[in-house]
């Protein structure tokens, strides 16, 4: 099975990561797998790549070349947003399988359009890979058990800190369809789909506090365009139950600080990327720290339980679960059921647009 990867920024060096780990992790892959192709946004950094290093069979000078290529049957984007509809597109009418990091698109009319021609014999898959963090899936298991009761409440928040640097020069995630909403928001509002129930409404602000970029010589083609450094809002489910979303990229402090706060009418849950191993679960017996083991992922049989993970294993999970699925063993349906496909990416875009 030969896979092409759309853009080779940290992204697609995290899925190369991904793909060189999965045997290691799980023993019920089969099929042999690599990398038939790379291509990126221009022909002078595909040039730059170390095709050996990565185990990257060759470049591409564009994507239609690479597509052509019969031998490879899937492609994995990590392009920049505002390059994902064309890309996406063209992926599907050439009846590729299609893992997508996020955004899906840059707004929910474009995700509107690819969810119409989908192939159904086809994979489509977005990583939003915190839902494979084995906290993440317990306090899943928990909200269904109804240990903490009925929801009351819930707050998210996703905080960086990387864009207080007013030196930070202009990139595509500072231009039009990028912004803290695009860039951190997906993940904390697929996860509140996913763990409490889909999102009807939001009432949400976005503001730009830092108002120019230095443009760099390795960027001099781009214009500069004022996005949001943080969004805010109130938000309620299908459910009726009222939530609060935060996003910034100017949080003194914080480096990948991703926090979850659930309320219900018999306990709390609260949880954090930065210790993302733990959460505490709170009753009226009081507050217990609980450590959630890698062994709630089945396939697996290494490392052992007693191992903590971290963020880049959450990802690879995510590739796991595409490869699977391409693959002529598929997973079961329990874990199926919990794997983001492309309605969820353009679920999570309608509600990003609630951000004025």
């Amino acid at each position: 099975m030969k896979i092409g990867i759309v853009g080779f920024g940290f992204m697609g060096k995290t899925f190369i990561h991904s793909l060189n780990c999965i045997k290691d992790y799980y023993s019920d892959v089969n099929d042999v797998i690599s990398v038939g192709g790379v291509v990126t946004s221009s022909e002078d950094s595909v040039k730059k790549i170390d095709l050996a290093r990565y185990g990257i069979e060759k470049s591409f000078n564009n994507i239609d070349s690479m597509l052509e290529d019969k031998n490879i049957k899937a492609i994995y984007i990590a392009s920049p947003n505002a390059l994902h509809f064309e890309q996406i597109k063209k992926c599907i009418k050439k009846k590729k399988h299609i893992l997508c990091d996020k955004p899906l698109t840059s707004n929910s009319k474009d995700s509107s359009k690819l969810i119409k021609i989908l192939d159904p014999k086809k994979t489509y898959q977005m990583v939003f890979e915190y839902r494979n963090i084995p906290a993440i899936r317990e306090i899943k298991s928990i909200i269904e058990k109804k240990q903490i009761g009925n929801i009351i409440n819930f707050r998210f928040n996703y905080l960086h800190s990387g864009y207080l640097d007013i030196k930070r020069p202009m990139s595509w995630r500072l231009q039009s369809g990028g912004g803290a909403i695009m860039d951190l928001g997906p993940h904390i509002i697929d996860l509140i789909n996913f763990l409490i129930g889909e999102i009807k409404s939001v009432i949400g602000i976005k503001k730009n506090y830092i108002k120019k970029r230095p443009i760099s010589l390795k960027n001099k083609k781009l214009d500069e365009v004022l996005v949001d450094d943080f969004a805010m809002g109130l938000c309620k489910t299908k459910s009726d139950i009222p939530g609060f979303i935060e996003v910034s990229r100017l949080s003194m402090g914080s480096t990948d600080d991703l926090n979850i706060h659930i309320s219900g009418d018999k306990g709390s849950i609260k949880w954090s990327l930065e210790d993302l191993n733990n959460y505490s679960l709170a009753s009226h017996e009081g507050v217990i720290k609980k450590h959630a083991s890698n062994k709630v992922f089945n396939s697996i049989d290494f490392p052992p339980g007693k191992v903590t993970d971290g963020w880049l294993r959450a990802h690879c999970h995510s590739v796991y679960q595409f490869i699977k699925e391409i693959s002529s063993d598929k997973l079961p349906r329990n874990e199926k059921n919990l794997i983001p496909s492309f309605v969820d990416g353009h679920n999570v875009q309608k509600i990003i647009e609630s951000f004025k």
